[in-house]
């Protein structure tokens, strides 16, 4: 009798094995350095163990601008898209072996596995600043002229076609208020009082208000309340900001398949990038 039970165990334990072998592992990672590269459509994060020769790399294929923007973002691990590999290698790879877009043949990878399912979230923290020389609160999403931008990053607060920078005047503290009204000129859609829109006080229609000057003795027309003349312009003067973002990264119920194996991993910190994008952005706010 008891051969016969060990026999039947002995067939269960086979019909499971070839069903494929689930193994929850925890790797080894945690003294590695996250490292980046890629951008748009191929943003590729990776971590190597030397010691080891064995690498995670992570491979976004979002086509959006992912850090020039406070955020977290979630993305659905599918294989193709969006995927997670786990590598061992011959020795233990460089950077390069990641960040070119047709890998080195050496090092010889011995074991790949494929994160086809789980979640990767990735949390961006932004310093954003539109360099006005105005203090504004960057939790606020105070914005003025409603072009989409907050003011607290926003190259032009109004919508004027004139930078906050040169509205505010010699004096951050107490801004230039052309008309008196008690709305400094950054904030004032009409900063001479004469009921034509700043941005349409704009002849050549060049997007720059500035340069239109029928009395030289005065100034600029949108400065000038005897002139008036208006010139329909909807669109807005290209805007920039500068930022510096860094980065959280990590797994959620993360299945990698080689096979008929598969490794899960139930939350897999990824790691941290302190300064993973520096730069001015530009874009043009759309009416």
């Amino acid at each position: 009798m008891k051969k016969i039970v060990l026999f039947l165990f002995l067939i269960a334990t086979l019909i499971a094995c070839d069903d494929g072998d689930v193994v929850v592992t925890s790797f080894d990672f945690d003294d590695a350095t996250l490292q980046n590269c890629g951008g748009p459509g191929s943003y590729v994060f990776f971590k190597i163990n030397t010691n080891s020769n064995e690498s995670l790399s992570l491979l976004l294929g979002t086509s959006d601008s992912i850090f020039n923007v406070a955020d977290t973002l979630s993305f659905q691990l599918d294989g193709s898209t969006n995927f997670l590999n786990y590598r061992t290698f011959s020795e233990a790879p460089t950077a390069s072996y990641f960040c070119n877009s047709i890998p080195p043949t050496s090092p010889t990878v011995l074991q790949d596995y494929i994160g086809d399912d789980g979640i990767a979230t990735l949390i961006v923290l932004a310093t954003l600043d539109d360099n006005d020389g105005i203090e504004e609160d960057s939790e606020s999403n105070l914005d003025t002229d409603m072009d989409g931008i907050p003011n607290y990053y926003d190259f032009d607060d109004d919508g004027d076609n004139v930078p906050t920078a040169f509205e505010i005047g010699p004096d951050p503290e107490n801004p230039q208020d052309t008309d008196l009204d008690g709305t400094p000129d950054y904030l004032d859609a009409d900063d001479d009082g004469d009921m034509v829109p700043t941005r349409y006080e704009d002849t050549d229609a060049d997007l720059d208000p500035r340069n239109d000057i029928t009395d030289v003795t005065v100034g600029a027309d949108y400065l000038n309340p005897a002139v008036s003349t208006e010139t329909i312009v909807d669109e807005y003067v290209l805007h920039s900001y500068s930022t510096e973002s860094a980065i959280n990264l990590f797994l959620t119920n993360v299945v990698l398949t080689n096979g008929e194996e598969q490794l899960t991993q139930e939350s897999l910190p990824f790691g941290s990038i302190n300064s993973v994008f520096s730069g001015t952005v530009t874009i043009t706010p759309e009416r």
